[in-house]
């Protein structure tokens, strides 16, 4: 993965790119969270939006933590750790928009002439 060294090297550093490095770069990110049982997480606009995790990590969240190697476990729980505490921050959850107000009608109202339809119903 053709990334910078400080953001991929390194069992203890927190891996993040950008989404258009993980994009262009996708199969060795795969490969890297493959073979290196690590977490490579994905940033836009410096808030992280995703992160890739190995199978592993699933089966944590699954719990069934206990089929997989103490040692794998730690390393994937310390890169979760590194992931979430250092760096970008989370996504904030989105805005929500205050209501618009009511606009008030533009439209006159008609008023029936009265005096007119009486005076033509009397002749």
């Amino acid at each position: 993965m053709k990334l910078s060294k400080t953001a991929v090297s390194g069992s203890a550093k927190r891996r993040t790119v950008s989404t258009s490095q993980g994009r262009a770069n996708f199969a060795a990110a795969l490969q890297t969270v493959q073979k290196e049982k690590t977490i490579i997480g994905f940033n836009r606009y410096s808030q992280s939006v995703a992160a890739l995790v190995p199978v592993e990590a699933l089966l944590m969240l699954a719990g069934r933590g206990n089929a997989i190697e103490p040692a794998i476990r730690d390393k994937i729980e310390r890169m979760a750790h590194l992931f979430l505490q250092a760096g970008a921050p989370l996504q904030r959850p989105a805005r929500v928009p205050a209501p618009a107000p009511a606009k008030a009608s533009n439209k006159k109202k008609k008023k029936k002439k009265v005096g007119a339809v009486r005076a033509s119903a009397r002749k």
